[in-house]
């Protein structure tokens, strides 16, 4: 009977074990999505600006050949700033496979003071020189922009 009672404590110590080597060798859950994040909070108009997008999403993003980001000012909504109308075709560009990180920098333009933030449109699964077409739009953190 203790040989027995030896044998089921002992078996359940190693599935305990297994149990908890299991969770630790599991890399983190990380949630689907796109993340844009600034590398500051706060920018003073002249200022470079550094952006990394983080796609978490399981398929491949593309961004536009015209306006690939748009920057929105914060008033009592979220306004965006007028854009030029593109006058070359709007087609994809760039694109991040699932897993992986792009960056690019910008020198601050002379946009009002106050909350910022930026708006990136992206085309799930395209292909670079297809047309572009929205699927989603992803925002960034929001940033304060002073003189």
């Amino acid at each position: 009977m203790e040989k027995k009672n030896f044998l089921i404590i002992g078996a359940g110590l190693i599935t305990l074990a297994a149990i908890i080597l299991v969770a630790l060798l599991a890399p983190p859950k990380v949630p689907e999505g796109v993340n844009v994040i600034t590398e500051k909070t706060e920018y003073k108009i002249g200022d470079i600006i550094k952006v990394k997008i983080e796609n978490n999403l399981k398929k491949t993003i593309c961004f536009s050949s015209c306006y690939p980001y748009y920057l929105e000012k914060k008033k009592e909504e979220w306004e965006g700033y007028s854009y030029v109308n593109c006058s070359n075709s709007d087609l994809v560009k760039d694109c991040i496979d699932s897993g992986q990180v792009k960056a690019f920098e910008l020198v601050t333009p002379s946009i009002e003071q106050g909350l910022n933030r930026f708006a990136m449109s992206i085309c799930i699964g395209c292909k670079v020189d297809e047309t572009f077409r929205e699927d989603q739009k992803f925002y960034s953190n929001e940033f304060e922009i002073s003189e």
